[in-house]
């Protein structure tokens, strides 16, 4: 269990952050696929299967947390993070950073240098196997994996 995760699914990192992070943590850490629709849209899938757009240009997302709350929610960060719109947090620890940010879309992951400044320097989680992929120890497969056909959804193919 990483120090991101306690026993209820909170992250132990968060104990001490505002919401603003906590949701910058989950955005950050949490397997999503951000996928680009046109535009500035973008399809948003979670490690549970919702799938939400992303108005990148207007901060808006279908999901709940965004449309009762009006608040700018993780998915709506998650695709800011991955085309590097927004810099990743000096003190997020780059091993927590889910695998796959930034792999489908244009644009780079960037970090925030601990001076306030912003590394031009490529983000990587260092989570590349050349055996197989990282998801292969996930139950959802990546994009990549199900598009080529290596992986099938869960209750695919069965």
């Amino acid at each position: 269990m990483s120090h991101f995760e306690i026993a209820e699914g909170v992250s132990s990192a968060t104990d001490c952050c505002t919401d603003f992070e906590q949701r910058d943590v989950r955005a950050l850490t949490e397997y999503m696929t951000t996928l680009p629709l046109g535009g500035d849209v973008y399809s948003v899938t979670t490690q549970s299967g919702s799938e939400y757009r992303v108005d990148a240009r207007e901060d808006r997302c279908t999901c709940p947390d965004h449309q009762y709350r009006e608040i700018e929610c993780k998915h709506i960060r998650r695709v800011a993070f991955a085309t590097g719109e927004r810099p990743i947090p000096a003190w997020i620890d780059a091993d927590e950073v889910d695998a796959q940010l930034g792999q489908h879309v244009e644009g780079t992951p960037k970090v925030a240098a601990t001076d306030g400044g912003v590394t031009l320097a490529e983000f990587t989680t260092g989570d590349t196997d050349e055996d197989g992929c990282w998801c292969d120890d996930h139950s959802m497969p990546c994009f990549d994996c199900y598009n080529a056909g290596r992986r099938d959804l869960p209750g695919e193919g069965e």
